[in-house]
């Protein structure tokens, strides 16, 4: 399979392109300083910002599926690179007639339901909700926007806090419901989840919540 990463110099892109490489996939990793990437072999390295329409449409072309895991860190700036970015890479997929794509969001999107613990509730409502509001909000237009696509085989991952530590190869997930006790998980087995997701069947058109 040939996929097509956005966000592929972040952590989880990075453990992304090595798995899938190992997996026996071909991929191509999209980024606006390839320098970066420098390391990242054997796969295929395309210069572009995903901000940037024509670009994104040039990466897409060929491709099987594409995965974003599109991010700014915790950063508390307003953006539009989840909304903007996912909305070019949508239309790149339409027109190049690419169904496939994972896209990486957080559990943070999830309504929190009142049977969680009180720290949980505490700290999703009171801390980061309004510490980052700016973000949250743009990602929520990118989800809307990809669970609104009737035509496009959409895996929607909703990952817990996202940490630099080991892979595992243990991890819990749940699709269409939340996940109790989701609080953290390593980027490396985020990665791992997308890989074999690709191919889930029981991972196409659902909503995808992930931790330890």
């Amino acid at each position: 399979m040939n996929i097509v990463v956005f966000g592929a110099t972040g952590g989880t892109g990075r453990h992304f392109l090595e798995l899938a490489a190992a997996a026996g996939h071909s991929t191509v990793a999209f980024a606006r300083d390839p320098l970066a990437l420098v390391d990242a072999r054997p796969t295929t390295i395309r210069q572009g910002d995903v901000l940037d329409p024509e670009a994104v449409a040039r990466a897409v072309e060929g491709a099987d599926a594409v995965v974003s895991a599109l991010g700014i860190g915790y950063s508390r700036a307003a953006t539009t690179v989840y909304s903007a970015g996912t909305g070019h890479i949508i239309e790149a997929m339409h027109a190049a007639g690419v169904a496939r794509v994972l896209c990486v969001s957080t559990t943070s999107m999830s309504p929190t339901p009142w049977s969680a613990a009180p720290l949980r509730r505490a700290l999703t409502s009171w801390v980061l909700h309004p510490m980052l509001r700016r973000p949250y909000a743009d990602m929520e237009r990118m989800e809307r926007m990809l669970l609104a696509d009737t035509e496009l085989d959409w895996t929607l991952v909703r990952a817990a806090r996202l940490t630099g530590g080991r892979a595992r190869g243990r991890y819990r997930t749940a699709a269409g419901r939340r996940l109790p006790g989701a609080w953290s998980i390593s980027r490396a087995d985020l990665a791992h989840y997308l890989v074999g997701a690709l191919g889930d069947p029981d991972a196409r058109r659902a909503v995808v919540e992930i931790a330890y």
